[in-house]
């Protein structure tokens, strides 16, 4: 499995970077787990090598790329669309733990027998497992590991996701793992075989359903992402950054409060992390203008909460993929209980020391581009 040995090389060097002692003892349980999955992943991997070699010729046509800066919509948006499932395809998250055929069809065998002895005692070591995730995340994004989410740990085993700055708040540090288009082509090649090799696999298993795929630290991709795929659709959920960028923030600011309590909420930590919150935004508007305009559609965040079904079905017209009867009776379920749901409430920028005016002389282009008639006031 391809590892991106520069991001190896950062990561060594802020290892011990402003150690703290919660920081060391993280990481020392986190290093041995992670190296443990990531085996085991590559063993599967080479598995579909001998068991599942056609895997190499599939063809993986037209896939849609949901992203956005984090609490922007991404979620809903991609769950809903993985409603159509006779259409799509999406990656469960034990899937993205262990990409490979083999595994997948390890796992769904193992479901399968959930209904005998044996099976009752792999649902009690799946509980097991599984309950830790959902209850760390409770009211800021549901996570399980048998429902469908964003293929960050696929990307944490190559060594190119910004996730590993959850541990090592260094951003600044970590620019191979967050900007996957400005590395060397070499590099960059390495990492896009890798992923359409993962990809392919996916789509293989699934017998050749289109591809649905989302992640919120998708934007610095895009342009390698396109060159690879360049029929792929682009989803891009768009909304108001005086919103989104405190939740971005207070993402990593948790996780690095629990490991390293002298961070402060303005702290250079936080003011690297909110640079690149703003190049987020900036990037995903210049590959906006480069990529035609039905391969990248843009939704806005008001639209999508004020009308889900609406958006959706927008999306599927702009995309040419008629809405089935069956899909339209989920989308109506589907809504009619997000309408119950109630998304805890986050901080404010000025938690954060971000004032209301830097966001705007920041992202003025966005502003203009996305809120110019006034919703974003």
């Amino acid at each position: 499995m391809y590892v991106n040995k520069r991001g190896l090389r950062e990561i060594g060097r802020v290892l011990f970077k402003n150690p703290t002692t919660g920081r060391l003892l993280t990481t020392a349980w986190i290093t041995p787990l992670y190296l443990v999955l990531r085996q085991t992943a590559s063993l599967f991997r080479l598995l579909d090598e001998l068991l599942y070699p056609a895997y190499r010729r599939q063809k993986v046509e037209r896939p849609v790329f949901v992203f956005a800066n984090p609490r922007s919509g991404t979620t809903l948006t991609h769950r809903l669309i993985g409603l159509d499932d006779e259409v799509f395809t999406t990656v469960k998250l034990y899937q993205t733990i262990f990409p490979a055929v083999s595994a997948t069809r390890v796992f769904k065998r193992l479901a399968r027998s959930s209904q005998t002895r044996m099976g009752s005692v792999l649902v009690r070591v799946f509980q097991w497992f599984n309950s830790p995730l959902e209850s760390r995340w409770e009211g800021i994004h549901h996570i399980s590991l048998d429902q469908p989410e964003e293929d960050v740990c696929t990307l944490l085993w190559n060594l190119n996701s910004p996730a590993t700055g959850l541990l090592f708040p260094f951003m600044d540090d970590l620019q191979s793992q967050i900007w996957i288009d400005r590395q060397p082509r070499k590099p960059r090649e390495a990492f896009l075989d890798s992923y359409e090799g993962t990809i392919k696999r996916h789509v293989y298993e699934a017998g050749g359903k289109r591809l649905l795929n989302k992640n919120v630290f998708f934007s610095t991709r895009i342009r390698s992402v396109y060159e690879r795929f360049p029929d792929a659709v682009f989803v891009y959920l768009v909304r108001n950054p005086c919103e989104s960028l405190p939740s971005f923030l207070n993402l990593f600011y948790q996780a690095w409060s629990a490991h390293s309590s002298s961070i402060r909420p303005d702290g250079a930590e936080i003011q690297a992390l909110k640079r690149l919150g703003y190049d987020y935004y900036r990037y995903a508007l210049e590959c906006r203008k480069d990529i035609p305009e039905d391969q990248f559609i843009t939704i806005r965040y008001d639209d999508l909460v004020a009308d889900p079904k609406k958006t959706i079905v927008d999306l599927y017209r702009r995309v040419g993929t008629p809405v089935s009867e069956t899909f339209g009776a989920r989308l109506d379920e589907a809504v009619a209980r997000h309408r119950e749901f109630k998304s805890a409430r986050t901080v404010d920028l000025e938690f954060f020391g971000i004032s209301r005016q830097e966001v705007y002389a920041e992202l003025h282009e966005v502003f203009e581009t996305f809120g110019g008639d006034g919703a974003w006031s």
